[in-house]
């Protein structure tokens, strides 16, 4: 039995409130891209994490790039970063598409041997690798993040993994994970 103020809260966490898409967007969201933008975005601002598993192709990055940029148009990265970690083959994939869909955010690269962390000064985020991440663990735990974002999630399944022990340790107040396919991972 839950009396109405409580029964009032958990409706109130439940119900997806309308928000508009950032001005600087430059895609126009489906409808079912609206409601995970809008989900994932509610979510940020309850401080609750995350996860987006629709299948390969229907625009789960899209739709957090939409999360990243209505953060950045209010402000949000002007003192904390954003990481996003991705496996070496979506790294170029990645900074196209926020190049393409919303350029005013602002993406560094942090990959290969001459990378190097200050760009992130000027920059809104950070665009790393799994390896990169688990390599400069340390580096990176020691950054104050507003958000971060794993891409292929299923990547940090195995508790035990050094790779997911090094992903955990990077902390910050909104966490996304991202799947492409949920129904064989089982997440």
């Amino acid at each position: 039995q839950l009396d109405d103020k409580a029964r009032k809260l958990i409706d109130d966490l439940l119900k997806i409130d309308k928000c508009p898409t950032p001005e600087g967007l430059l895609a126009m969201l489906r409808p079912y891209q609206q409601r995970g933008f809008e989900w994932m975005y509610k979510n940020a601002q309850l401080g609750f994490g995350s996860i987006i598993a629709d299948d390969m192709g229907l625009g789960k990055t899209l739709q957090v790039i939409a999360v990243l940029l209505k953060l950045k148009e209010e402000g949000a990265f002007e003192k904390s970063k954003a990481i996003i970690i991705v496996p070496t083959t979506l790294l170029t994939n990645w900074y196209k598409e926020i190049q393409k869909f919303a350029p005013d955010l602002r993406a560094h690269i942090y990959h290969g041997t001459s990378r190097k962390i200050d760009p992130l000064e000027s920059a809104d985020l950070l665009i790393t690798t799994y390896g990169v991440a688990r390599t400069e663990q340390k580096k990176l735990s020691k950054i104050n993040w507003l958000l971060v974002a794993i891409d292929e999630a299923q990547a940090i399944k195995n508790p035990s993994a050094s790779q997911t022990k090094a992903i955990k340790k990077i902390n910050a107040p909104i966490r996304i994970a991202m799947s492409g396919t949920p129904v064989e991972n089982r997440l």
